[in-house]
């Protein structure tokens, strides 16, 4: 997964849509180390609104499945609730 870029919804410190994606991707990165005891691949450039996260190689197929669900989480809550209420500032792309 990759995010990048400022949505410039509003002012520095004001922009909701930075807010939530910054939210949601964070979290996503803390709570795959939490819940599957394995630290992801993160490379992230925060003042340049950056963050790369990839799997961690050696997954049991429990950590695989719990993986998964986490991605499809984020992947949901930023394409069915932040970009649809906020299309202008927000593209999602799946490669």
């Amino acid at each position: 997964m990759e995010a990048s870029g400022h949505a410039l919804s509003g002012e520095y410190g004001h922009d909701l849509v930075c807010a939530a994606v910054s939210t949601l991707t964070i979290s996503l990165v803390n709570n795959i180390e939490r819940l599957t005891g394995m630290p992801p691949i993160v490379d992230m450039d925060p003042a340049g609104g950056y963050l790369y996260l990839e799997r961690p190689e050696e997954l049991t197929p429990t950590q695989l499945e719990t993986f998964q669900l986490l991605m499809e989480s984020t992947y949901l809550a930023l394409s069915e609730d932040v970009a649809l209420n906020y299309a202008d500032y927000l593209t999602i792309t799946i490669s």
